[in-house]
């Protein structure tokens, strides 16, 4: 049994310095989404054997994102020049079939449209569409990668990141519930030094509660984030888009 697990570059800028496609980096927004999915990714599968890479920088930079958090060493993450471009489903596959067959769990870090033409062409009946940072599971029933052919995948996960507005929400929900938590804490504390709960300590303890949770922040947020993924979300079905023969 073999597993591939493919991911598709998080949110990117437009374009990269003059105008380049090859160099997009991620914004802000796309780390975000990276992050979330590599700890999803983390409590699915685990650690995979073998890691490749897209060498686009929006591509490279999402597997350097999951390889951190799943303790991949960065060595271990190779480029394939194939994986940037528009590769057809049977050029994927060939790609696929040249996987060292000792390894079980391949993750792969590429671009649209091939990775959604390619997963409709492994998997009988996928009929959805990869968004980015999306990461699609596939378990495929053969002892070596070089005897997959078409039609051999099962869809095992199908893990999207959240709306924009949906992380825009739980990031400020997470700061407000650190606020709170920090301000009663420290209210509490002082006032054991018998000290009164005046207009002066109350806002001395409100700025530095503010500060103090911006700062903890970074490090609450993969927990929350990840908890928020586990909560039951209805399926959504779209429709393929017309494909193009650039990576996006």
């Amino acid at each position: 049994m073999k597993r591939l697990i493919l991911v598709r570059h998080a949110t990117a800028v437009d374009e990269g310095p003059k105008g380049s496609d090859f160099h997009r980096r991620l914004k802000k927004r796309g780390r975000r989404e990276a992050q979330l999915m590599a700890e999803r990714v983390a409590a699915l599968v685990g650690v995979p054997d073998q890691v490749f890479s897209s060498p686009a920088d929006r591509a490279l930079e999402t597997a350097q994102v999951f390889a951190e958090r799943l303790g991949v060493p960065a060595e271990r993450v190779a480029l394939r020049e194939e994986l940037y471009g528009g590769l057809e489903p049977d050029d994927f596959l060939h790609i696929v079939q040249g996987f060292d067959n000792r390894v079980k769990n391949v993750m792969v870090f590429g671009h649209d449209p091939s990775f959604t033409e390619f997963a409709a062409h492994l998997i009988p009946g996928f009929r959805e569409s990869i968004p980015k940072a999306g990461v699609l599971v596939i378990e495929i029933d053969r002892p070596r990668w070089s005897s997959v052919r078409a039609g051999d995948g099962r869809m095992l996960h199908f893990e999207r990141p959240p709306a924009p507005d949906e992380q825009k929400r739980m990031h400020e929900d997470l700061l407000d519930r650190l606020v709170v938590a920090i301000r009663s804490g420290i209210l509490s504390g002082v006032r054991d030094f018998g000290l009164e709960n005046s207009r002066e300590v109350t806002r001395l303890v409100a700025r530095t509660s503010t500060r103090l949770a911006r700062d903890l922040r970074p490090l609450a947020h993969t927990k929350a984030m990840k908890d928020a993924m586990r909560a039951p979300k209805a399926a959504k079905t779209r429709k393929p888009r017309r494909a193009r023969r650039k990576s996006a």
